[in-house]
This record gives structure tokens, sequence and C-alpha cells, in this order.
């Protein structure tokens, strides 16, 4: 379980070195918007020769550039070579652009013998929104979608908010558009004010609520709040323990309809309860 993926510049060691050392539980290794264009090839081979060197036990994965643009294939061989766990796609706003750049990466992953790469389209357009579900099941190798609201408010010309109700169409489409696809939960936008911890954490429990797992982040001070919303509360493991114990037994007997702690429970929600403690087991072997 993967709930804070911290953005970090290609083109600089030393903010890399914090950042594989920091609490993010993945890292994206920035080549796109925060490298300029005269600096793309030497942003490469910083990477090459920091990842290179290293024995990083961070899932860490490179948000290549665009498609459209001329550096993509480069950045992806890259991400192969160093072992990169996969790929940021930015702006695909097409089920078949995805599919050119993952036949790509199949044949370099061939090419250098290597397997467990995931693509993550990052969906920054309302084109992009609009074709999310022909997106996320372009290719096995998309494993789940990416929301950029900045990108995409810029696009539509909707003003930000802390409240957030200008995206909640938008990100609801993702949600419904992956859980279609039938791919992992998708990954909520940054949130830009470093400063207001109260917003990033209003902003990442309604992601929550409607169905993200995840949320990017521009800083290792916002990890902390990320890791903490997208964790399931002791109080929630708990009831979720109750209910399979109770479900359980009951289904020994016959009954597939009980009520705990005056709610009814029934096969989806002893699932989703399942699904609650699995989590939280996966984190506890993650801090071991």
């Amino acid at each position: 379980m993967i709930r804070s993926y911290l953005f970090v510049p290609g083109s600089k060691t030393n903010v890399l070195e914090k950042a594989i050392h920091s609490n993010a539980d993945c890292v994206i290794v920035d080549l796109e918007d925060a490298v300029e264009y005269s600096q793309k090839d030497q942003a490469r081979e910083v990477i090459l020769d920091f990842f290179r060197n290293r024995n990083v036990d961070k899932p860490f994965i490179i948000r290549v550039n665009g498609h459209s643009t001329p550096f993509w294939k480069k950045d992806i061989e890259t991400a192969v070579l160093i072992n990169a766990d996969g790929i940021m796609l930015p702006k695909p706003e097409l089920g078949n652009v995805v599919e050119t750049v993952c036949n790509n990466v199949t044949q370099l992953l061939k090419k250098y013998n290597k397997d467990n790469f995931e693509v993550i389209p990052l969906i920054e357009s309302a084109k992009g929104v609009q074709n999310a579900y022909e997106i996320a099941k372009s290719h096995r190798l998309v494993s789940r979608l990416a929301f950029g609201s900045i990108d995409f408010s810029l696009d539509v010309g909707c003003e930000l908010t802390r409240q957030g109700l200008e995206l909640l169409y938008a990100r609801s489409k993702i949600v419904i558009a992956s859980r279609c696809a039938e791919i992992q939960s998708p990954i909520d936008s940054v949130y830009s004010d470093l400063n207001d911890e109260e917003g990033l954490r209003n902003e990442a429990k309604l992601s929550k609520q409607i169905g993200f797992k995840s949320k990017l982040v521009i800083h290792p001070k916002q990890v902390e709040t990320v890791n903490e919303v997208f964790s399931p509360a002791e109080a929630d493991i708990e009831n979720a323990r109750e209910i399979v114990k109770a479900f359980e037994e009951a289904e020994k007997k016959g009954i597939a309809s009980i009520s705990v702690r005056n709610k009814m429970v029934d096969y989806p929600v002893y699932k989703k309860a399942k699904e609650l403690l699995s989590m939280k087991k996966n984190l506890e072997k993650r801090k071991t």
C-alpha cells in the first residue's frame, strides 16, 4: 500500500538523497516540469549515476516527458536501466497514446530482461478526464491513474479553492473509470500551499471519501499528514476485527446477515472489513 508519492527534481543529487530517506512511501523523480529543456540530457545522466551507485529500498518511479516531446523515449529507457518501479506519463488524452508508450516500455523490458514495471498516466486535462476509462484500460502495464489538478484547472478555466468542489466531478470520474477498468485506486493531486496543513488534511480526507487511496506531495513536510489520512484509524481496525470475527462465526452457522454495533453486516461489509485488515497488515510489514 502506497499512501504518499513525493515529487523530487531529477537534476539535483542532494534533493534525491533526502527524498529516498524521507518518510514518503514512493518517490517520483521528475524529468518533466522540474527540469528545463536545455537540461534534460544532463538530468538523465544525474539519475543514471545516482541510482546505479545506490541500493534503494524505497519504491521510485520516473515522471517522463510527455509523448508529444522528443524526450520521452530516452526518459523511459533511463527508467528501465536504473530499475525504476515504473513511470508516470504526463498529460495523456487518448488511450492509443498510452498504448504506444506502454508498447515501447514492453520492448525495453524485453531488451534489458526486466519486469515488474508499471505505467501511471497523469490525467491533467478535460480530454484526459473525459477519456479516463479508455486510458485506464489501454494496456496491461497501466496500474493506476493519477490526477493533476493544477494543469486541469488551467485547461478548463476553473478556480481552485480550499473546498475543492470545482474538482469533484473530475475526481469522481477518475475513481469510477479506475474501478470499471479494474485497476488500482487512483492517486490524488498535489496540494500546492506548503504552509496550509489544515487545507492539505481536509483535501486528503475529501479525496479519500471519494475513493482515492493515495496523494501526490511536493515537499517532505506534507508526507506525515498524507500518510496519516490514508492510513486506517485504530478504531476502524478494531471495528473491522469485530466484524470479521462475528461474521465468520455466523457464516459457519449458515447466517449471512448479522448486526454488529447496531449496524447491519452482510458480505459487502465483511469484504470491506477484510480489505481494511489487509491494508493494516501491509503497512505493518513495511515498517519491519
